[in-house]
């Protein structure tokens, strides 16, 4: 089937035209152009620079400097405006980061975000921070960020609070320069603050159960599961979505079975759910 790679600001009115499409970018941290293909459509990404694309749902290829050749699949199941995630052909660690902003005069009590340490090149940083990994492909849908690779935060915001955020991305060597010489805690975490790590780790969607129900259902979500991330369209994309919430609501989500088990059942179930709702995966072999 054929697929659509736009460049953004080269195609907007055709994005416009045909729809089903999501916007992404690609980053390239390094200190020389990067050049990549997606479709067969060569695309080079000045040093230090990001580039916008949008994407038709379906099944893509993308093409390395190196050679290597990735299948990886965009969806259009879930409403997304904006951009949707980030094409990582470095393969560089990110991290997700909340600026807190405060009015004149306010002292600061909290994050807007929950505290983690992070360990990044053998030190441990704490902050309102979260490791986003170095996946080929960084879905927003658990981290939407406002600020891009390429976007510093702003000295000052406009809002109608007193107490408001942003978010950004960073690539891991800005962040280790942006922790050291601009961020400050909004409050001091030792004081009965619950603070957990983060590291990246990629979601769980397959599992064996010994009951019998648990494994059947997992089968069964996984069938739609597999057709859904190699769908060719959209529209294919939401029935296949739409079908895995009826399932869900009819059967899966209340299992007669209980017991430890089914702690990991709905971990991977509802897996599953998100990745459909997502808009962007690698499709491994």
């Amino acid at each position: 089937m054929f697929k659509r790679m736009l460049l953004l600001g080269a195609c907007i009115t055709l994005t416009a035209c045909f729809g089903d499409s999501k916007e992404f970018i690609i980053d390239n941290p390094t200190d020389k152009p990067l050049a990549i293909s997606i479709d067969n459509e060569k695309i080079t990404i000045p040093a230090k620079e990001t580039q916008n694309i949008k994407l038709d749902a379906g099944q893509h290829t993308l093409a390395l400097e190196n050679g290597e050749s990735v299948k990886f699949s965009v969806f259009d199941a879930w409403p997304r405006s904006g951009v949707s995630g980030l094409i990582n052909p470095t393969r560089t660690r990110y991290i997700y980061v909340v600026q807190k902003y405060l009015a004149e005069g306010v002292q600061p009590t909290t994050e807007n975000s929950d505290v983690h340490t992070l360990s990044i090149d053998g030190q441990t940083v704490t902050g309102p921070f979260d490791d986003l990994g170095s996946e080929l492909f960084i879905d927003t849908f658990n981290h939407q960020w406002e600020l891009a690779p390429v976007e510093a935060f702003p000295e000052s915001m406009s809002s109608t609070s007193k107490d408001n955020y942003k978010t950004k991305i960073f690539r891991v060597e800005d962040f280790k320069h942006y922790y050291t010489n601009e961020f400050s805690p909004a409050t001091d975490y030792s004081q009965n603050m619950r603070i957990t790590e983060s590291r990246y780790q990629a979601p769980e969607i397959t599992a064996h159960f010994n009951s019998p129900e648990l494994q059947t259902n997992l089968n069964d979500a996984t069938k739609i599961y597999t057709a859904f991330i190699h769908a060719d369209s959209a529209s294919d994309q939401k029935d296949l979505l739409k079908e895995f919430e009826k399932q869900n609501r009819e059967k899966w989500r209340n299992p007669q079975t209980g017991g430890e088990e089914t702690t990991k059942y709905y971990e991977v179930m509802t897996n599953l759910n998100h990745t459909m709702m997502s808009s962007i995966l690698e499709l491994k072999k």
